[in-house]
């Protein structure tokens, strides 16, 4: 005996649906969950209003030396571009931009052959990389506050330098403006007793230790400058009126040309991942291919339930019970194409039958039989002259009507 089912039909659709959706977003997770988690994770560290982000900065720039003009490209911008990296950041992507900031200083120059030629000094697209220090985890239900977990791996941030260098930790008593040719820099009031430092051959320290390693540095002859303490200009640093100053002149002499405005970069936060081979599935120009595929396996689910149910039982032979051996008998008389003879033969046999129930031991007769109990005779005549399945099935209902008023 077969169990019923524990769930409805209908129970069963919504789980499979279910699953398959849920399968899905498990694909589309893996392929694209770089993306999605940059794109909604953590805020760039220039929007950030914790202490290890730079919104006040931000904001500071905006209002006194912002960008002329719209920008719609941060990278194609004359002012300073600020970039923020993350411990997360593809170093890659800071060369990327770092090299596409050059190649246009020397595009909007007139090309490296004019250049070469007439000595003409490139335009100035300088670059500043804030590098991170803080790693911060957010306190809960405290809003926007976090609190310190550690410093960023110094490996990590070396890599994030478009140049050789080693990485450094000085004491900030020994740190001081390094340059003259950069008269407008200040002295930032540091904040910590050990301020973060990078020492090579190709960066040159504007501000520094005495040994020659740079908290603020340049990378050769090029516009591109690297912070690598971040707490001198952080949320937390600026709160202090001396290093909010000292931010503006160190932007100021770095590209004096422009008065030192500057704009901050968010693209290194929204950078593409890495490709896969879910992406290449589900873009174009194969997402079409994707798709017709999805439906085609969907349609195909959609006949395979309609087409197929329940396993079917082999069926005997012949069919086991009364009721069954007389289905064959009626089956059998139909393909023989007897069955304009089964009313006389029906007729004679009931009248036999009824002559015995009903006369006494007298000769079978119609006539005898229809003064018993009338109407017997005209059932028999029907019967005779049946000439169709369904005259002789009718005249049979109606004489069984007649024996069961007469109790034979």
């Amino acid at each position: 005996m077969s169990q019923p089912s524990p769930f409805a039909a209908r129970t069963v659709v919504i789980l499979v649906i279910g699953g398959a959706l849920l399968l899905l977003a498990s694909i589309l997770m893996s392929g694209f969950g770089d993306e999605i988690a940059r794109a909604t994770g953590e805020a760039p560290a220039a929007d950030r209003k914790d202490g290890a982000g730079y919104h006040a900065f931000q904001r500071l720039v905006e209002a006194v030396q912002p960008p002329e003009g719209d920008v719609t490209e941060s990278t194609a911008a004359a002012s300073i571009l600020i970039l923020t990296p993350t411990e997360a950041t593809r170093p890659e992507d800071v060369r990327a931009i770092v090299n596409q900031r050059i190649a246009l200083a020397s595009r909007m120059t007139g090309g490296d052959d004019f250049v070469a030629r007439e000595g003409h000094p490139l335009l100035r697209y300088a670059t500043l990389i804030i590098l991170p220090k803080w790693q911060v985890e957010k306190l809960p239900l405290q809003g926007g506050r976090v609190q310190r977990t550690g410093q960023v791996d110094g490996a990590k941030l070396q890599q994030l330098v478009p140049a050789e260098a080693e990485w450094h930790t000085e004491d900030r008593s020994d740190i001081g403006v390094m340059r003259a040719e950069y008269p407008g820099l200040r002295a930032f009031a540091l904040p910590d007793r050990r301020v973060n430092a990078m020492a090579g051959d190709t960066i040159t320290p504007l501000i520094g230790a005495r040994d020659g390693a740079a908290v603020l540095g340049q990378i050769g002859s090029s516009d591109t400058f690297v912070l690598v303490d971040p707490d001198l200009v952080n949320n937390r640093a600026m709160a202090d009126e001396r290093n909010a100053k000292a931010a503006l002149a160190m932007l100021r002499a770095i590209d004096p040309e422009h008065d030192g405005r500057a704009l901050f970069d968010r693209s290194l936060h929204y950078t593409r991942g890495d490709r896969n081979l879910v992406k290449l599935l589900f873009l174009p120009p194969f997402l079409g291919v994707t798709l017709a595929l999805i439906a085609a396996a969907v349609l195909a689910g959609i006949a395979a339930a309609g087409r197929f149910g329940p396993p079917l039982r082999e069926r005997r032979a012949v069919a086991a019970g009364k009721r069954a051996l007389i289905d064959n008998i009626v089956a059998l008389t139909r393909l023989a194409g007897r069955t304009p003879l089964v009313g006389p033969r029906y007729a004679d046999m009931m009248l036999e039958l009824l002559s015995r129930r009903l006369l006494a031991g007298e000769a079978p007769s119609a006539d005898r039989l229809d003064r018993v109990h009338p109407g017997y005779s005209e059932l028999d005549r029907r019967l005779r002259d049946a000439r169709t399945e369904s005259e002789a099935l009718a005249a049979a209902k109606d004489l069984t009507a007649w024996k069961k008023e007469t109790g034979a």
